[in-house]
């Protein structure tokens, strides 16, 4: 407490006797001043050069240390300011000072008040420096250097910035007259909050997409961990069932242990899903774009679903060009995201329906009618889970066309899912 006191004391000292020190270094260094000041001041304050800079020297010094070790209750509304644009102010109140008293140098009263405006004013700037400095929010103060760090003078948004800024400052330096100089001034105030503005949307978006990074790494590593943790005592209820399953078991006995055979399977389907899910959603999967033949994948898929479909009646029907389409993509989550789309569709189409799956320029498209009517959008039926939060009963775990999608636009494609009525179609664009 005492400390701090002592400092405020000596900044104000430092600023009283400062601004003797800045009036007798005015009257050594500019005689026509110090002609106009000698009816009022006299002899006083009327030192040498070289003795007036020492003083002055000293009285910034101990005010500048008194500020930067000083520590405030409340910090001022003017701390906020940009500190360029708050020294372009107290320059202009300083050079407006100066021009006023250039009028009215034989008037006593501009000849004190004039003086300790200017000084006041440059003793601002100087003052806040220190106090920035030790308070470090000089550098966050800064908004047109961090708006020139974000908006590249180089490019459109940063180079039409400098161009006005430096317009303005042409006209507020240049003599072009008071309005003009009043009206570039306003004009670079605004131009400054405007850029902090935007300068604050830009760390604003910065740290909601560091939160949002944080937020997937870190369910990635739960979802790993937890499908990891699970899957230790699922291998081993899996390998009992088998060896139940092995035994001669009959009545209530067989039918539990092929429910517990399905279910454990269906646990390993979904845990294996859900890990792979996450890793897609992430982009945390390895991709080797090559030239593929699509017919040929497109064939390769479909064969894997021969039976599916024909234990459904499905009928598939492929229309293709007669020349092969070759895509840049990574093969094997290319054939993923078939495999997956087929899935879907040998689950969830009507029995005894045509599925359709035509190789159109560009894109790769699949029809087929379902068996329920579909309450969502498209777009919904991409996020995770949604099967699993609209219909638990089902065999679906939601994960397969959000998995499908995050696999499209890994390796750099787009599903997009229509819906009419019960008409489904899936469009892979390349």
């Amino acid at each position: 407490m005492k400390n701090s006191a002592l400092l405020n004391l000596a900044k104000w000292l430092s600023f009283i006797f400062g601004f003797f020190g800045a009036l007798s270094l005015v009257r050594a260094a500019f005689p026509l001043f110090n002609r106009a000041a000698q009816p009022l001041y006299g002899q006083w304050l009327n030192f040498p050069f070289v003795l007036s800079i020492f003083w002055l020297a000293i009285c910034l010094g101990l005010f500048a240390f008194s500020t930067f070790y000083s520590k405030p209750k409340t910090r001022p509304i003017w701390r906020k300011m940009d500190y360029m644009l708050l020294v372009l102010l107290c320059a202009a109140v300083f050079y407006a000072g100066a021009l006023t008293l250039r009028h009215f140098f034989f008037h006593l009263i501009f000849m004190i008040i004039i003086p300790i405006v200017a000084y006041g004013a440059a003793m601002l700037a100087f003052g806040e420096l220190f106090a920035r400095l030790r308070d470090k929010t000089l550098k966050p103060t800064l908004y047109w250097i961090g708006f020139f760090r974000n908006y590249k003078i180089w490019r459109p948004m940063g180079f039409s910035a400098l161009i006005l800024l430096a317009a303005q400052l042409y006209l507020l330096i240049f003599d072009f007259g008071t309005p003009v100089r009043i009206f570039s001034l306003v004009t670079i105030c605004a131009m400054t909050y405007f850029a902090a503005y935007l300068l604050n949307l830009s760390n604003e978006y910065a740290k909601a997409n560091e939160e949002k990074i944080r937020a997937e790494r870190f369910k990635t590593e739960l979802i790993t961990n937890v499908s990891h943790d699970i899957k230790t005592p699922l291998t081993s209820i899996i390998n009992y069932v088998d060896l139940l399953k092995a035994e001669s078991l009959s009545g209530k006995s067989a039918e539990y242990v092929s429910v517990l055979d399905k279910k454990s399977a269906r646990l390993k389907t979904l845990i294996d899903d859900l890990m792979e899910a996450s890793k897609a959603g992430t982009g945390n999967l390895r991709v080797e774009i090559q030239k593929i033949n699509l017919n040929e994948i497109l064939g390769q898929a479909a064969a894997e679903f021969e039976d599916s479909f024909a234990e459904r009646e499905l009928a598939l029907v492929i229309r293709e060009p007669e020349s092969p389409v070759i895509i840049d993509t990574d093969s094997r989550h290319f054939f993923r995201i078939l495999e997956n789309l087929f899935s879907n569709i040998a689950k969830y189409s009507l029995p005894g329906t045509r599925v359709f799956a035509e190789i159109a320029p560009g894109g790769l498209k699949l029809q087929n009618t379902a068996q329920n009517p579909l309450e969502l959008h498209g777009e919904n039926l991409t996020e995770q889970f949604i099967r699993g939060d609209t219909s638990r009963h089902g065999e679906g775990s939601g994960l397969g066309l959000y998995i499908a999608k995050s696999l499209t636009e890994l390796t750099n494609h787009r599903l997009k899912i229509n819906i009419q009525g019960d008409l489904f179609t899936a469009e892979i664009h390349f």
